[in-house]
């Protein structure tokens, strides 16, 4: 008597947590419509091809965005210390010719001294 009445208890607990639980799953889902949900499942779920082509293409976007915005921070913290940010105006030598000048002077006397 005691294990019927065990048997039928359990079995009404289950009966309610499983109503219970179909139920709030239908209550409290994504936040998506189920006209969405449908589409997008018609679309991309039937198949395993277009289920794996929808996940390649939103790891290539979402490398695409998370590249972006990495590069974005990190040339914003080194700007000025890489190649393309450094302002090259700043290390102009002016004294560039004279340097010319003083290699056309050692050319001319090479080519004197070869004369001789």
């Amino acid at each position: 008597m005691i294990v019927t009445a065990l048997r039928s208890s359990l079995r009404s607990g289950m009966k309610r947590a499983a109503t219970t639980q179909s139920y709030r799953s239908a209550s409290s889902g994504p936040g998506l419509s189920p006209n969405f949900l449908s589409t997008w499942y018609s679309t991309f779920g039937k198949s395993n091809a277009a289920y794996i082509s929808w996940i390649v293409a939103g790891v290539l976007v979402a490398e695409g965005i998370t590249g972006f915005g990495i590069n974005t921070v990190w040339a914003s913290v080194n700007k000025g210390r890489t190649f393309d940010t450094v302002d090259w105006s700043k290390f102009v030598v002016e004294d560039d010719d004279e340097d010319e000048e003083d290699e056309e002077e050692e050319e001319e006397e090479e080519e004197e001294e070869d004369d001789e």
